[in-house]
């Protein structure tokens, strides 16, 4: 039976306009899949970088988290509660780091510290934050369906995948940057908060797995024309690879503990595939990098369609910005043509083409179209609710964005 739901009140949550928040609050993260909610409004202070350029950021909680899990499980260290772990380890060393001026600062002026991200990967990744938060009814003290927060992260994911397949499909010299940012930012954020608790533990079971097997197809995707581009080693263009690689690795790891198996997470052998091609170095990932590399590269779990091995992937330079060949979609559309009375056959598998060999494209073509007007979207954004809509949800009868402009909330302004 699902838990009783919390009532609570605008006040309690401490809802605000982003553009009230001047302070430099320690980022809001919480620990992998077992945390409580503890988020903050981007950093307004010192220079604005430039769209793809790189910026240091502070150790995500959820990495302090699972570090002191790990040291404790080992016998190394006492298992620490959330909130001291918050405000003993985490929001210290936020501090310092923000009076020594890292948050932001080039990684060239930092070279020993290994959390860096694209300013645009930052800046998705706080929208992010904030959308998931505006589909959770508790945090406005709304009475609503209990799966509500896990259909909205749902829909967001859908919509970041939209997202990143419009870069997919362009062929400009910010292709790769534009489909990397998309990654690294969904990465980050999945493995922040509850997000993708929620999202797993909604009653569309069936859609969830697809849907994270689409999340590891897009990551496979980029890092595959990474490497045609030459690009999949050390000290490249993408500096933040062992990261991103390591976000996918922690997030999935324990997934086919929740149902989520075989096809849907076969993925992960290829993304580890990837990180030993690029003799990338573990420790400039996350906490425990290094064993998910050793376990789910032979994981049991992983049975399925995996695609192209990764070592047939060429390296050129050349094909950085090219986008990918639509020929092989012809093939799918003959599959999806059906026969007045007869039974409809199982759609052969997505051919792969050269600029597409994890077959990106016919998969979301796919997804899209069993979807329909359902992708994505923002049904489950409680701020884009009619007002007398939020009021009749909510306990006091009152709408609790009462005080907020249609302006602030179509704009996605309001964060707490």
């Amino acid at each position: 039976m699902p838990p009783t739901k919390r009532q609570k009140t605008m006040n309690d949550s401490g809802i605000f306009l982003e553009s009230d928040n001047d302070t430099s609050d320690a980022e809001s993260q919480r620990p992998h899949k077992s945390d409580k909610t503890a988020t903050n409004s981007l950093t307004k202070q010192g220079r604005t970088p430039g769209p793809y350029e790189y910026i240091c950021f502070h150790r995500p909680l959820f990495d302090v988290d699972g570090s002191n899990w790990r040291e404790w499980s080992d016998g190394k260290a006492e298992r620490m509660e959330q909130e001291e772990l918050f405000f003993d380890v985490y929001q210290p060393g936020f501090e310092k780091e923000s009076k020594a001026g890292i948050f932001k600062a080039s990684p060239a002026e930092h070279k020993d510290h290994k959390w860096i991200i694209m300013w645009d990967a930052w800046l998705k990744k706080d929208l992010l934050t904030r959308k998931a938060k505006y589909c959770d009814p508790d945090a406005f003290g709304l009475n609503m369906a209990t799966d509500w927060k896990g259909w909205g992260m749902q829909e967001i994911v859908e919509t970041t995948l939209v997202e990143f397949d419009q870069g997919f499909q362009k062929k400009t010299e910010q292709r790769l940057d534009e489909m990397w940012v998309i990654i690294s930012a969904l990465g980050l954020w999945l493995n922040e908060n509850d997000h993708i608790m929620a999202l797993i533990a909604n009653e569309d079971g069936d859609t969830t797995c697809e849907l994270i097997g689409l999340v590891g197809c897009a990551l496979l995707a980029v890092l595959g024309a990474i490497d045609r581009a030459g690009a999949l080693k050390p000290d490249a263009r993408y500096l933040d690879l062992p990261l991103v690689i390591g976000y996918y690795l922690e997030l999935s790891h324990d997934l086919p503990a929740y149902g989520i198996e075989r096809q849907c997470v076969s993925w992960r052998k290829q993304a580890v595939a990837f990180f030993k091609k690029g003799g990338l170095d573990a420790q400039k990932a996350l906490f425990c990098t290094e064993v998910r590399l050793e376990k789910l590269g032979n994981s049991p779990n992983d049975e399925g369609d995996t695609g192209p091995s990764v070592e047939l992937a060429p390296a050129d330079a050349n094909k950085e910005n090219e986008g990918p060949n639509h020929k092989s979609d012809e093939t799918t559309k003959n599959d999806e043509k059906e026969t007045p009375g007869k039974k409809r056959k199982r759609a052969a598998k997505p051919k792969a083409s050269e600029n597409d060999p994890w077959g990106w494209n016919a998969k979301f073509k796919a997804y899209k179209k069993r979807q329909g007007s359902r992708l994505g979207g923002q049904r489950y954004d409680i701020t884009k609710m009619s007002r007398k809509d939020r009021a009749a949800a909510a306990y006091d009868g009152k709408d609790p964005l009462a005080r907020f402009s249609l302006k602030d909330l179509r704009e996605d302004c309001i964060d707490f």
